[in-house]
């Protein structure tokens, strides 16, 4: 296992071991499930990036409905197919 030495401001510091009490853990899993959520979170940006797609949004509209009335409020649409 690999270890990493960080020198931390006194504060950031303090609130971490403040935190880890609280939630009854050690410093070294506070800082372990953060980095761990970090490199999870780089990775999913990484593939919204690949495909090019990312958000989402709830609609009751079916997806012919919603891609009817995207169609209908975009003129470069219209123009582009006459």
């Amino acid at each position: 296992m690999g270890k990493l030495i960080v020198e931390l401001p006194d504060v950031i510091h303090g609130e971490l071991k403040k935190k880890a009490a609280s939630h009854r853990k050690t410093l070294k899993a506070i800082i372990t499930g953060l980095i761990s959520e970090y490199l999870h979170v780089k990775d999913k940006q990484e593939h919204i990036q690949k495909t090019g797609l990312c958000g989402r949004w709830d609609d009751k509209r079916s997806a012919d409905a919603i891609i009817k009335d995207i169609k209908i409020h975009r003129k470069w649409f219209i123009k582009r197919k006459n």
